[in-house]
């Protein structure tokens, strides 16, 4: 090795520490812009998703609210052979009373031991 070389290994030993840094730092920075940009993507397709949740939940509640007046209402089910709904409530309470209005038979089945009940003519 003559002097030119070795005093050129002297001048430029310095810079080779600035020339790795500056590699890192462009390394890091890379790696964190696109650990950003993957960050930014999956918080928009967070959004996108809350936001047809809410269509959909939006869309239930509507369709909740019709069949509601529609359990609480009167109207046709079928005009030709004349079928109408009534509300729910009242359907219920006509329901109790044509059971309570039935008289109670004997179900047709004894068990030993037990007397029938005599059958009025």
């Amino acid at each position: 090795m003559n002097l030119s070389e070795e005093h050129q290994k002297t001048v430029l030993a310095p810079f080779s520490f600035f020339r790795d840094g500056a590699i890192l730092l462009i390394f890091l920075c890379g790696f964190l812009l696109s650990g950003f940009y993957a960050w930014s993507i999956l918080y928009k397709r967070k959004a996108e998703d809350e936001k047809v949740a809410e269509n959909i939940r939006q869309m239930r509640l509507g369709e909740q609210i019709e069949e509601k007046k529609k359990l609480s209402s009167y109207g046709w089910i079928d005009k030709e052979k004349k079928i109408v709904h009534i509300p729910i409530d009242e359907a219920m309470e006509d329901i109790v009373k044509e059971y309570k209005s039935k008289t109670s038979k004997a179900s047709g089945v004894y068990l030993p031991g037990i007397q029938r009940p005599s059958e009025s003519k």
